[in-house]
């Protein structure tokens, strides 16, 4: 069964290679908006939370200490594909593939039939960083939400507590009939 979720989630999912130069004006905001390879990571913060009223549906709330954030309720059709994402967001970071040596380059994840998430990576030298795109309807935020060195496989950032929760919440809930 999870083979057959996995493969109809990942199925519309695009990803997208913007190199320096091809999507100049996207790549050159994404890094002027965040100091990319230099530094800590901002503290974030996220909670998911199942609405009482509807146990289909999830409150995503995700936070810095600038006191950017942004929430949303999702569904868990919505949130399958988040996870989904963001796992082969993951598996890429860790790999060689789509490194730059003196610029970064950004390789995107979404998913054309859902909107609201887009995982970016940009790879440099032995980093790989991770930025999360959030839409909700009240708008849309960019965080820088993790960080790997590849040499080692060090992992920091909320990315990988958020998809650690998803994996744990999403597979203990009930599955409807008939899929």
């Amino acid at each position: 069964m999870l083979g057959r979720l996995v493969a109809k989630v990942l199925i519309p999912l695009v990803v997208t290679l913007f190199f320096a130069g091809a999507r100049a004006s996207e790549a050159a905001n994404l890094n002027n908006e965040h100091d990319s390879f230099a530094g800590n990571l901002q503290d974030t913060s996220f909670s998911l939370i199942q609405l009482p009223e509807n146990p289909r549906q999830y409150s995503l709330a995700i936070s810095d200490t600038d006191e950017r954030g942004i929430s949303g309720s999702f569904s868990v059709d919505q949130l399958q594909i988040l996870r989904a994402i963001m796992v082969e967001a993951d598996k890429f970071a860790v790999t060689g593939e789509a490194v730059g040596t003196k610029e970064p380059i950004t390789t995107r994840f979404m998913d054309k039939q859902e909107p609201a998430f887009i995982v970016d990576v940009q790879k440099v030298g032995n980093e790989s960083l991770l930025f999360l795109t959030l839409k909700t309807a009240i708008g849309r935020l960019t965080m820088e939400a993790g960080r790997v060195m590849r040499n080692t496989r060090r992992e920091e950032g909320f990315f990988f507590n958020l998809l650690s929760k998803l994996e744990s919440v999403l597979p203990k809930l009930p599955t409807q009939k008939g899929k």
